[in-house]
């Protein structure tokens, strides 16, 4: 399934991408986001005008369909990995959940911001997420998606908080 999710931000673009780039940015994130545990930087290196992040996310629960089931805890963690380019002030990402639940999940993309009129900036996040599950995949995909837009939502007030900082 194929998501784009944007939002517009009252500030210049290079504010907002000091924002993107801060090392805060995941951990601030976490205590915006009811459904997650914890959001840990493994890793945030700037070097040659790239930003390396891996942010390791815990999920406080697993999605509303399977509540009733026992789900593994290490099967609501996964990390994210992207690359930052200062240059086109765009990157790609990947999710990785852990390596038993990789046959069941894929979910990468690209996160862009743009420069607007009157010193806005645009985010704009593209990708695709593919749950690989008999019968409930279209269904929870659509529920994965909602988290995830809920999750950039919540980023992009974390942006602004960062940005008034």
């Amino acid at each position: 399934m194929h998501f784009t999710i944007s939002h517009e931000l009252d500030a210049p673009l290079d504010a907002v991408e000091l924002a993107v780039l801060s090392p805060d940015l995941g951990p601030r994130l976490a205590t915006r986001v009811a459904s997650l545990e914890s959001v840990v930087a493994v890793e945030h290196a700037l070097r040659d005008g790239e930003l390396l992040r891996v942010l390791r996310f815990q999920a406080s629960a697993p999605l509303p369909i399977f509540r009733s089931y026992p789900v593994a805890k290490d099967a609501m963690s996964w990390e994210e990995r992207s690359t930052y380019r200062l240059s086109d002030h765009a990157s790609t990402w990947q999710v990785s959940p852990k390596e038993q639940w990789r046959s069941y999940f894929r979910s990468a993309g690209t996160y862009r911001l743009e420069r607007l009129p009157q010193g806005r900036t645009r985010r704009r996040v593209d990708g695709d997420i593919q749950i690989r599950l008999n019968l409930l995949g279209p269904l929870v995909e659509r529920l994965a998606l909602a988290e995830v837009q809920r999750t950039y939502d919540a980023e992009a007030d974390t942006l602004r908080e960062l940005i008034r900082a």
